[in-house]
């Protein structure tokens, strides 16, 4: 009989701990600090195209034509990819940053 309150606390601290997990789950951010640097990465390079076409005035210039393009629709495919990117470990980013 001296089991079974230790069974009933074990019990109550397992259900007690998924209700927490669970209410972290819900209100837990969807993406992580990576990936919003990496999206503000992916901005910075198509705001960069749309700047080198402004830059360069002539129509068919090199930049224009083939530079701006490349960055343009590279950054959006690095912005795709910066939201899909799912960190391995929170605890390796944060210390990286922290030196």
């Amino acid at each position: 009989m001296a089991k079974t309150p230790l069974k009933k606390k074990e019990r109550e601290k397992k259900k007690n701990l998924t209700e927490r997990l669970k209410r972290e789950a819900l209100y837990s951010m969807p993406l992580q600090k990576e990936n919003y640097l990496f999206i503000a990465i992916g901005f910075a390079v198509i705001l960069l195209g749309y700047l080198l076409i402004g830059i360069e005035r002539d129509v068919d210039g090199f930049l224009s034509l083939n530079v701006s393009p490349i960055l343009i629709i590279g950054g959006f495919i690095w912005i795709i990819y910066a939201i899909l990117y799912k960190p391995k470990s929170n605890d390796n980013f944060t210390n990286a940053s922290s030196q």
